[in-house]
């Protein structure tokens, strides 16, 4: 009986590891441009700064642009093989001081 109860709790434990659970947009960069085509984002706001191939075979992308006012909104992008955005990271934005939508939010369409 205990060996039966062992193997049904091994077979759980590898199927769960072989489930994938779906990506919740953690902010509103995420939501807009998460799963879109690269080429789309880049069409739209310029080529980014630089790239950095990864051992997965997605390709971190470093882009900055929105210059207004002595600002700039600066983003690296996790793209997959198939060129999906798979994560959008802010590294250098600026927050509105009324509280509403950041810099980079405004820039990259992404205010609500």
């Amino acid at each position: 009986m205990y060996l039966r109860n062992a193997i049904l709790a091994g077979l759980a434990l590898a199927i769960t590891g072989c489930t994938t659970t779906p990506t919740i947009p953690t902010n509103p960069l995420q939501a807009r441009w998460g799963g879109k085509s690269a080429g789309t984002f880049f069409a739209a706001y310029g080529p980014p700064l630089s790239d950095t191939s990864a051992s997965d075979g997605s390709t971190l992308y470093s882009w900055r642009g929105g210059y207004t006012k002595r600002r700039a909104c600066q983003v690296e992008l996790t793209v997959a093989s198939d060129y999906s955005i798979r994560k959008i990271r802010t590294v250098v934005d600026h927050p509105d001081p009324k509280g509403g939508p950041t810099h980079c939010e405004k820039v990259l369409d992404a205010a609500s």
